[in-house]
């Protein structure tokens, strides 16, 4: 038997067929010897000459959340916190730590989380005469890292990043029913 381009391209067409029907695409329609000897008609094709097969659906995986880790990360630092668990969130992310400002009341715990791949660091500064007396400088914290502090006393507690300094980043925490209306050098 000669092979012509019409059997070689039936030949083709059917295992297309072949392949479609086991992905779960469209089947194509393997020519039968009339459309060979007649190009001009076309006939579907028996059962027997063209394989068939039912997709089975495969499932899709559903989406889960990733869990929050309950662990600090080994680069992070924390500062011993006693009985309040509860807390206010800073994120060291864009060379800024957000929110810039922070209220909180006395015996509150401030958490510090880096949110992007630069290192970062909280230091207790001094930016004008409003500013709280405070010792507190943590390691470098890396992505994800986290760093903590308790604030029992009411005052207004000035801090920076000393990697980028107190002009890219600097924050204010006011703690209890103190006030600050001055301005950060990072505003």
């Amino acid at each position: 038997m000669r092979l012509t381009r019409r059997r070689a391209l039936a030949a083709v067409t059917a295992g297309l067929g072949l392949l479609a029907g086991c992905t779960g695409g469209d089947q194509t329609e393997m020519p039968s010897e009339e459309t060979e000897s007649a190009p001009t008609e076309t006939t579907a094709s028996s059962p027997s000459s063209t394989a068939t097969s039912t997709p089975t659906p495969t499932p899709t995986p559903t989406p889960t959340a990733s869990p929050t880790p309950t662990s600090e990360p080994p680069d992070s630092t924390t500062e011993p916190a006693s009985g309040d668990a509860s807390g206010s969130l800073v994120v060291m992310e864009g060379v800024a730590f957000s929110p810039m400002r922070l209220s909180v009341e006395s015996g509150t715990t401030v958490t510090w989380e880096n949110g992007e791949a630069l290192q970062h660091n909280v230091r207790a500064a001094t930016f004008d005469d409003a500013a709280t007396d405070w010792s507190f400088q943590s390691e470098t914290v890396g992505r994800d890292g986290r760093v903590t502090y308790r604030f029992d006393d009411p005052g207004v507690y000035q801090y920076d990043c000393g990697i980028h300094g107190s002009t890219a980043m600097c924050g204010v925490v006011v703690v209890g029913d103190a006030s600050y209306d001055g301005t950060l050098p990072c505003e």
